[in-house]
């Protein structure tokens, strides 16, 4: 990702996904993450620790536990691309809106540095990690959380359908945009593009994430963020309402496993060498 003031295409194309979303994000999407976060944090063992990065914070949920688990008089920095999500992060600790794959940090200055869910947003996830790689001290801890296989609940093939038929434009947030997930999408390839990075001791773990969701949440979720949002707000606002009427039209008749989704996430941790 690249800083807001300037940068790649794919930097912009992420800001105009999250900045306008920043604060559905907070109340929607980050409280669903800050669990692979947590288990992340408690992997890294940041007892000691004084100095800790924690890039892609995104709204911050996770700065506090961060704080804890190293103990007092730990400086903790959250470092995210978009601004407006940053911004709601905890003043209480240190926020910086950065390009992870330029960190504006000297080298070997933290002693630890978590990514949950950010390195496949990047256009070259091996750039970013050998960033991340630099800016730790040597042995320093580093944690990554990414997906590995998604299966997202049957109902948004509904909402797609529907979008589809009301002549809804394509996500314009996603035009053009590298896939960074590819890269990063299993264990085996988290451990090759660690060790390519220069990170040793690499431990990659997958874990099911399995959400249900009630009719009413589906639809504030995807009406609210995301890919979904995003097209309907290309549909004029009668057409919106229309469409969206139609979506729960069509959704109060699917059965209830429609609203379950099976995600599957990897989570990692790795030492910096030397």
């Amino acid at each position: 990702m690249a800083g807001r003031g300037g940068g790649s295409a794919n930097a912009r194309t992420v800001v105009a996904m999250y900045g306008p979303e920043a604060a559905e994000y907070e109340r929607i999407w980050a409280v669903e993450l800050l669990p692979f976060g947590r288990s992340l944090v408690e992997r890294l063992e940041l007892r000691g620790a004084r100095r800790i990065l924690e890039v892609g914070c995104g709204v911050g949920l996770l700065l506090p536990d961060i704080g804890r688990a190293a103990g007092p008089g730990a400086f903790v920095v959250g470092a995210d691309l978009t601004f407006d999500m940053v911004w709601r992060a905890p003043a209480s600790f240190g926020r910086v809106a950065m390009d992870c794959q330029r960190p504006a940090f000297a080298e070997g200055v933290f002693d630890a540095a978590i990514a949950p869910f950010v390195l496949f947003h990047l256009t070259d996830p091996l750039e970013g990690l050998r960033g991340l790689h630099r800016v730790l001290r040597p042995g320093g801890g580093f944690g990554s959380a990414t997906f590995a296989q998604r299966r997202p609940p049957d109902a948004v093939k509904v909402l797609t359908e529907v979008l589809d038929a009301f002549g809804a434009a394509d996500d314009p947030a996603r035009s053009g945009v590298p896939d960074g997930e590819a890269l990063v999408n299993s264990p085996e390839k988290m451990a090759e593009i660690l060790g390519a990075a220069g990170f040793v001791d690499v431990d990659a773990r997958t874990e099911v994430w399995e959400r249900t969701w009630s009719l009413e949440e589906f639809m504030r979720w995807r009406s609210s963020i995301g890919p979904t949002h995003r097209r309907l707000r290309s549909l004029a606002g009668a057409d919106r309402e229309r469409c969206l009427a139609a979506v729960r039209s069509r959704l109060g008749a699917v059965p209830a496993d429609a609203f379950v989704g099976r995600d599957q996430v990897i989570l990692t941790t790795a030492h910096r060498d030397g």
